[in-house]
């Protein structure tokens, strides 16, 4: 019993309060628990999750990416215009649409990466400026117009189902294993941890630490594209700021899955479960009847309690390894 006890009291207490948001949907939130409504959070988390895969390895680095609704947006729209040139796409247009969004997704992510990990500008700035870019340059190509009414063979790579699953899922899933395995399993991944708990020690040791940044955003950014024109399938339609908002659900869901922005600690593994719990969170909001201005506001605020809660649980880990140090010294 008490070895429950102490096992409990481990549990961080962002975990404790995510637990009781979902308890308050499953009371309050008319059909958060229907088999239709589990299908529609799962098709929500695939898309989130694919986009917060990059945003993880950025936080692992120790940096952060929030260019990411821009990019969405903007290779959404571009790849809409595309596939709406035909109107019964065969495979390889629908392949090549996908692979137009990744490729925008891939020129910003490059030149995120130019500039943050070569020239060393601050990537607070350059992210926010990409995603102002991303936003603004949907808004040209098209007018500030919606794109809707796409061939069924596009949209059924994400509205179809493939043992009972929405084929989205299964896309994510795919994509999800490919970057566990980049994350956990080769140099590169290595290297991301090792820049995130130390760029200094990761340059002395010989790691290409302006190569490694590089890779990173241009991989969140080819994610992020892919994920943008992901969406456009999955809502049959693109809009200028379809994907607003992105940016935000990535770092929260990345977090919530016990990355820390101290950089070098956490993982994707912990982010599926963290995208999951932020979907269901979306989800209720919407069944429980809120605003879109008042799930902003909820959103947001929720976002700002992760941060703070991971940065406190941070400082107290710091001072309890301090305490301890010092008492063996005593010793």
């Amino acid at each position: 019993m008490q070895q429950v006890k102490e096992k409990l009291k481990n549990i961080p207490g962002l975990i404790w309060g995510v637990l009781v948001i979902i308890l308050v949907f499953i009371f309050f939130a008319k059909g958060f628990t229907k088999y239709q409504n589990i299908l529609n959070i799962l098709s929500n988390t695939a898309i989130l999750l694919i986009i917060s895969c990059g945003m993880t390895m950025a936080i692992l680095s120790k940096e952060i990416d929030i260019s990411i609704g821009g990019v969405m947006s903007f290779a959404g729209l571009g790849g809409a215009l595309f596939i709406t040139r035909f109107e019964n796409p065969g495979i390889p247009a629908i392949i090549l649409t996908f692979a137009i969004g990744t490729g925008i997704g891939l020129c910003f992510g490059l030149f995120n990466g130019v500039l943050i990990g070569k020239y060393k500008y601050n990537y607070w700035l350059i992210t926010f400026a990409t995603m102002s870019i991303g936003y603004g340059a949907a808004q040209v190509i098209n007018g500030g117009n919606v794109v809707s009414g796409f061939p069924k063979a596009f949209r059924n790579v994400a509205d179809s189902k493939f043992l009972g699953i929405p084929t989205v899922v299964w896309v994510a899933l795919v994509i999800v294993l490919i970057m566990l395995f980049i994350t956990y399993k080769t140099r590169f991944g290595m290297h991301i941890y090792a820049v995130g708990d130390s760029e200094q020690c990761a340059s002395q040791s010989g790691i290409n630490v302006k190569k490694t940044r590089i890779l990173i955003y241009m991989l969140a950014g080819m994610l992020s594209g892919f994920g943008g024109v992901l969406l456009v399938a999955k809502t049959n339609s693109a809009g200028p700021v379809a994907a607003s908002g992105y940016e935000w659900n990535a770092i929260a869901a990345t977090i919530i899955g016990g990355t820390s922005f101290e950089g070098g600690k956490g993982g994707l593994a912990g982010t599926i479960i963290g995208a999951l719990v932020m979907s269901m969170i979306i989800n209720g909001l919407q069944l429980m009847g809120f605003s879109n201005y008042w799930q902003q506001v909820y959103k947001g605020a929720f976002i700002l309690l992760i941060i703070v809660v991971d940065v406190i649980s941070r400082r107290k880990k710091k001072k309890a390894a301090l305490r301890r140090v010092y008492k063996y010294d005593e010793c």
